[in-house]
């Protein structure tokens, strides 16, 4: 079996388990009323060059609040061997304010498995990793939250797929994108309405790109 690089395994972790949704195709804002149906958005993500795996995106009116279904199933070969593995699904329901409220996700990478929880509470977002609680405040999102326009100017945000809190920093730039820094990395993110329709990461020269391949 050709040998794979620990490290670069790890890179690939955070990568994509930081760029949990990006790329979308319509101009849609949380204000205006949502069709029963819901919408959905479904993206290709490539790495190197080369598409290495899809993520879809449903957005569905849930009572009072928006319901956000996500899955991603990456696969990444080197050498025609599998190095890096991720099947994920979440969902997270916000209020039209908008406010996470909610979220549920399951994150498989390389044959391990992590499921999260979590719920408002009066003293911030309470989520639950296996056994572990932890508290974040009230204005966090997660890494699934960056399909909305003010995601990325939340400072906390909680890693779902590994049930990590990461802080972020970001900047508005002139041309109307958020470029968003945190420990070690940077993303790139372009909205139209309140849905991102561009948007890359980089860590250590590794770049990934999610772009749109269906929206209905």
């Amino acid at each position: 079996m050709h040998p794979i690089n620990k490290i670069a395994i790890k890179l690939l972790v955070f990568t994509f388990g930081v760029f949990s949704i990006v790329g979308s195709a319509l101009a849609l804002d949380l204000k205006d009323p949502l069709p029963p149906a819901g919408v959905s958005f479904k993206y290709d993500i490539f790495y190197k060059g080369e598409k290495v795996g899809e993520h879809q995106l449903k957005v569905l009116p849930d009572g009072d609040l928006i319901r956000l279904d996500h899955a991603r199933e990456v696969d990444v070969k080197v050498m025609f061997i599998s190095a890096f593995t991720e099947k994920h699904r979440s969902t997270e329901w916000w209020t039209k304010v908008p406010h996470l409220n909610k979220l549920n996700a399951k994150t498989q990478m390389n044959g391990s498995e992590v499921d999260i929880t979590g719920q408002i509470g009066p003293n911030g977002l309470l989520f639950k990793v296996g056994d572990q609680q932890e508290v974040a405040p009230l204005d966090a999102v997660t890494l699934d939250s960056y399909w909305f326009a003010n995601a990325p100017k939340h400072p906390v945000v909680i890693d779902v797929s590994q049930g990590k809190v990461l802080m972020t920093s970001s900047k508005t730039m002139p041309d109307g994108s958020i470029e968003l820094t945190g420990d070690g990395f940077k993303g790139k993110f372009t909205y139209e309405g309140d849905f991102l329709s561009v948007g890359e990461l980089t860590r250590n020269g590794n770049t990934v790109v999610y772009k749109k391949s269906m929206a209905k």
